[in-house]
């Protein structure tokens, strides 16, 4: 099939391609414990990760708090360090682990030269809003009283809600941030934007009946979706919110989300950079190793997060 005739790159037309063939369920079609264990074989059965850069350290650890610990993995490159990023990976608050977004932890430790912390937050709907949020901002604290140097908020997805709300709550308490990178995040519970209507029922990895089923597990009948640590889009002031660098994924439902967020943070004043990838699809990041403009992008974002935390 021709790039006229069809959007998608190669790379993630054959991966569809195989799916659709397997007769693999979507997310919506399960329950979360399955969910979690479709997430775990796909990543089992993808090819290793070509050319991941070496750490001077993997360490699992935990941040204790007085009800639960929560569990992270720290990421040190070799050399001196310019501070610290906290990740938060994808999975729509449902699903997902620390293993969920290694390959890009230890890229940008190394790009950035920084130590990045990655969050195993609870996970819904056992533990719906705001525990994740809660689960973050412990180790924001953590990091913030035990480690040296500026701190930086990164989150893909789900995990870039969590890193804008925390953003949004840092600055509400009076903690300075050096910046947030969000990769593809969700920024608000409307399901009626341009990028869901254009792509919402192509399930391109992530469809729209996926994110009303990962809403539905985070935040039940008693949560309020307008609450802007839920929605960030929806916070009231933007003013004062740390420099932020979204990057999004043309061919994904919550592409146009994530934009709208950059303008609500531009308009503030806020410091913010875009990215939008062509014939990208939601989560794009990790097929860096495949795919020559993820691996850009993820450089992009490494610099970035290098000069922030530099400048900080």
């Amino acid at each position: 099939m021709s790039s006229e005739a069809d959007p998608v790159h190669p790379y993630y037309r054959s991966i569809l391609d195989i799916y659709a063939n397997s007769g693999r369920p979507y997310y919506w079609q399960v329950g979360p414990a399955e969910a979690r264990e479709m997430l775990r074989s796909s990543l089992a059965a993808a090819p290793p990760q070509s050319g991941l850069p070496e750490m001077a350290s993997v360490v699992d650890a935990q941040v204790e708090r007085e009800d639960h610990p929560v569990p992270i993995r720290r990421y040190l490159p070799p050399g001196e360090t310019c501070g610290t990023a906290i990740y938060c990976h994808a999975g729509g608050w449902v699903i997902g682990d620390l293993d969920t977004g290694d390959a890009l932890c230890r890229r940008i430790a190394a790009g950035a030269g920084c130590e990045v912390i990655s969050v195993d937050y609870r996970l819904a709907p056992e533990y719906p809003f705001p525990a994740p949020l809660d689960d973050l901002w412990a180790v924001l604290q953590w990091v913030i009283a035990e480690l040296p140097g500026p701190v930086l908020l990164v989150g893909e997805s789900a995990g870039g809600n969590l890193a804008a709300a925390c953003a949004i709550r840092a600055r509400d308490f009076g903690v300075r941030l050096a910046g947030q990178y969000l990769a593809y995040p969700v920024t608000d519970h409307d399901f009626d934007t341009g990028s869901y209507r254009e792509v919402g029922d192509r399930n391109y990895l992530l469809s729209a009946a996926d994110m009303r089923w990962f809403w539905d597990h985070y935040c039940p009948p008693s949560v309020d979706r307008d609450n802007p640590l839920v929605s960030p889009l929806r916070v009231a002031d933007a003013a004062g919110l740390p420099p932020a660098l979204i990057h999004v994924a043309e061919l994904d439902p919550l592409r146009d989300e994530g934009l709208a967020y950059a303008r609500r943070l531009r308009e503030a004043g806020v410091a913010v950079a875009t990215r939008c990838d062509s014939g990208m699809l939601h989560g794009y990041l990790s097929s860096a190793a495949a795919i020559p403009l993820a691996m850009e992008a993820v450089s992009e974002a490494a610099q970035w997060i290098k000069t922030c935390l530099q400048q900080a």
